[in-house]
């Protein structure tokens, strides 16, 4: 049986919303670990290939997305587990005010969660077998000519 295209756009809109929620769940049994709720295997906090969502993105994310979404995502995803394993370091090294700082709702946590989450939006609503628009160059003016 062939697949439309408004399946293939479904499946893609199911497959990031599974995404943003896994992402959540990590995010929240993080917090939970840091307040002394849940164990949490702190040796893969700074892998963005061992949380739910990084192997989603290695294997769907990979077959779904266009690349340059898909290599932003991965640029937000690294930089989130980057961020997590910084605060981690911050907890051992006994520097709990700036760990608190960083996990608050204005931290560098939630704004690296917040670009993630951004970005995997932008790509729920791009149907696939579109080309995403190039980005300007910006390197030349208005009624320059393009080396």
């Amino acid at each position: 049986m062939a697949v439309s295209k408004g399946d293939n756009t479904m499946g893609m809109r199911f497959e990031i919303d599974a995404a943003l929620m896994a992402h959540s769940a990590w995010k929240k049994h993080f917090r939970d670990y840091l307040n002394g709720k849940a164990a949490f295997d702190v040796t893969t906090v700074g892998d963005a290939h061992q949380c739910q969502f990084g192997k989603w993105l290695d294997d769907e994310g990979y077959r779904l997305m266009p690349e340059r979404r898909r290599e932003q995502i991965c640029i937000a995803h690294d930089e989130f587990h980057h961020v997590a394993a910084e605060i981690l370091q911050k907890i051992k090294n006994k520097r709990f005010a700036e760990a608190r700082a960083d996990i608050g709702a204005d931290g560098v946590l939630s704004h690296t969660s917040i670009r993630l989450s951004e970005l995997l939006l932008k790509a729920r609503l791009h149907e696939p077998g579109t080309r995403d628009a190039p980005e300007p160059d910006k390197s030349v003016g208005p009624g320059d000519e393009a080396p």
